[in-house]
Formats: structure tokens, C-alpha cells, sequence
């Protein structure tokens, strides 16, 4: 198998105040083959959320370089890192807000609305099973403010996997999750691994859930 992700991470500088800046992901190097599943583990405030930003092309404020199915990421223009973000990539981040003035279903929708007509992939009867398999057919006409924590949680993890990507970034995906709708959310994102060869990178707390990946790549506190 290929390497879809090549990133070397010299220092990743994070400004929480004006004051103060944090150093993390220091001379941190990974590479991703198509395919497998990978899961990050670390204490709090190592690094594991601005990765998955890094990675999934949101943020480029960072000394390093990165490559991304083959392309240097940092070579790319915001149109084109926009494109292949759009295309390529679902998110399940803890930031990834649902917008409270639509629908639940026209949130797990939306990425539909950002691609060309002749790329979509988009199927019915693919879209009521992931409905149905995480049990969330009876919130679709409610908004994300009508809805619990762990109901607007699998909302996101269905918008993140519903264009089928190629990466899936998932920031704490069963978090909020009772044992059933964990269990749930695994085997749909672990079907999406075996049927489409979906690249899946998880960040936990949990090591069941990350224990359940190929590999399980552990962040440490910068020194």
C-alpha cells in the first residue's frame, strides 16, 4: 500500500493568549498508508486536535512540511487546499459546530452543496441505512439546539462520512456516546474502512477505541 500522508513537523507553535504560546508536536513525523486505521492517543493539550487540523488542511501555521496524496500541501493556494479538502477529506471534529438554523438533516447534508454535480456520489439508500444504523431517523427536521450532545455528535459523524472521503478525521467520536451508540459508530466507520478502503485516523481517550485500530500512535508533552 501507498502512502497517502507524508508530514514531518519541525514545531507547532500554539498562541492561547496574547502573552503566552505553547510549543507542540515537536519533530513529529508520520506517515499513513492507504487504508489503515490509525488512532491517537495523549494527554490533554499535546497536541492531537491541531494535528487533525494540520492534517486535514485547515490549519498550515506550523514548521514542517506535509504531503498530502502526493502533493506538497503548502505549495497549495486556499482555493485548491479548499478543493481537496471538500473532496477528499470528512471531519468529526469536536469544532465541527452544526449550524443552528438548519435542520439536522440539511447539517449531514451540506457537504453535498460544495461539490461539482458530476462528482457527487451520492446515494439514498446508502444514506437511510447510515441513518437508520446510528438512530438518528427521528431528529432530522429538529435543530442541532432541539437535540441532546450525543444525538448532534452522531449528526456530525454522519455528515463527516456521507461523500464517502478518502480520510476520515474523527476528534473523540464516541465521547459523548452511550456503550450501544459506540459501538455503532465504530462498526459504521470500520465498514467505511473495509468497503471503500477509507483512511481512518481517530484521536481518544478511549483505549478500546483505539486499541481497535491497525495502529495506535501515542503524543507526548513537548519538553
Amino acid at each position: 500500500m501507498k502512502n497517502i500522508i507524508e508530514i514531518n513537523i519541525n514545531e507547532k507553535v500554539y498562541s492561547k493568549k496574547k502573552e503566552e504560546s505553547l510549543s507542540i508536536l515537536n519533530k513529529f513525523n508520520l506517515e499513513v498508508k492507504e487504508g489503515e486505521k490509525l488512532s491517537i492517543v495523549g494527554e490533554s493539550g499535546v497536541g492531537k486536535t491541531s494535528l487533525l487540523n494540520i492534517l486535514g488542511l485547515i490549519d498550515s501555521d506550523f514548521d514542517g512540511t506535509y504531503r498530502l496524496f502526493g502533493e506538497d500541501t503548502l505549495k497549495l493556494n486556499e482555493k485548491e487546499k479548499a478543493k481537496l479538502r471538500n473532496k477528499k477529506i470528512g471531519f468529526a471534529l469536536q469544532e465541527s459546530a452544526l449550524i443552528d438554523s438548519l435542520s439536522i438533516e440539511e447539517n449531514i447534508k451540506l457537504p453535498l452543496m460544495y461539490i461539482d454535480s458530476k462528482d457527487q456520489s451520492f446515494d439514498q439508500k446508502e444514506y437511510n441505512e447510515m441513518i437508520h444504523t446510528i438512530g438518528i431517523e427521528s431528529i432530522l427536521k429538529k435543530k442541532p439546539n432541539q437535540c441532546s450532545g450525543g444525538q448532534r455528535s452522531r449528526a456530525v459523524f454522519a455528515r463527516s462520512i456521507i461523500m464517502k472521503p478518502n480520510i476520515i478525521l474523527s476528534d473523540e467520536p464516541t465521547s459523548s456516546l452511550d456503550v450501544e451508540n459506540k459501538e455503532k459508530i465504530m462498526n459504521l466507520l470500520f465498514k467505511m474502512n473495509e468497503k471503500y478502503n477509507t483512511t481512518i485516523i481517530t484521536v481518544t481517550h478511549d483505549l478500546e477505541v483505539a486499541n481497535q485500530h491497525d495502529r495506535v500512535i501515542r503524543l507526548e508533552r513537548s519538553k
